[in-house]
């Protein structure tokens, strides 16, 4: 038999809960900081999408068939699309979802996903996110990009494997670094398990693509590890 103590809380209670909670620790956007939502309507208004038309492989705004500017200079193993511009309220909430677990901003970015993957008529079997290194996980206690994952494979009504991707080589920061010297810094940085990518349709998810490098390396594992295809999507574009 439980205890009063076990039973869970009626409804009215949690709902008085979560109230007095909101009193102590008010929601806040997370670009500007204004009370009452996790992004408001005018940090929504100021986001720079990526539309067409775009490079058919890197996504960036590229008119024409031939490869853009960033697809000659570095060769993309896998197509990759972004969802907008990596600055102004956008650029500061990525920054807080790095250092704040919160769940409904994620939310929030995994419907922006849902509508990049619904744009470029892919049809991925399983979203991956992409890992962090056990030093970051350890200090920060979860992964933002597997929270935005979880988010868009809930919008999708796929699966998320969040451990499908293993980062096997701590990595110094990609800040600072040219493209070529961020190529070799994640080189041979990761590794897919085959027991849950094989034979699969994967689509990566990052919060940010600069140059693409770290998406390459992930893409290369997963292709070692007999998935399918591989496609890439981001929140932010730098």
């Amino acid at each position: 038999m439980r205890s009063a103590g076990d039973r869970p809380l009626p409804p009215f209670r949690w709902d008085w809960l979560q109230q007095m909670l909101e009193l102590v620790f008010p929601t806040r956007c997370a670009g500007c900081g204004s009370l009452g939502s996790v992004w408001c309507e005018r940090c929504d208004a100021s986001l720079e999408p990526l539309r067409g038309p775009l490079c058919a492989w890197c996504g960036d705004p590229h008119p024409g068939p031939a490869p853009c500017r960033r697809c000659q200079a570095m060769s993309l193993s896998l197509p990759v699309r972004s969802f907008a511009c990596y600055r102004g309220p956008l650029a500061r909430a990525l920054v807080q979802l790095k250092y704040r677990p919160r769940r409904g901003l994620a939310e929030v970015m995994g419907a922006w996903l849902r509508q990049v993957v619904l744009q470029a008529a892919w049809e991925p079997h399983i979203i991956v996110p992409v890992p962090l290194g056990r030093g970051r996980r350890r200090k920060r206690g979860y992964n933002q990009v597997a929270l935005i994952a979880s988010s868009l494979a809930g919008n999708l009504g796929i699966q998320s494997r969040p451990t499908a991707i293993q980062r096997i080589r701590e990595t110094p920061s990609q800040v600072g670094l040219d493209a070529a010297a961020r190529r070799k810094n994640v080189q041979g940085a990761f590794l897919a398990r085959p027991q849950d990518v094989q034979n699969e349709s994967v689509c990566l998810v990052d919060d940010l693509m600069t140059t693409g490098a770290t998406l390459v390396a992930c893409a290369e594992a997963l292709r070692l590890a007999g998935c399918a295809e591989v496609v890439g999507v981001t929140v932010g574009r730098a």
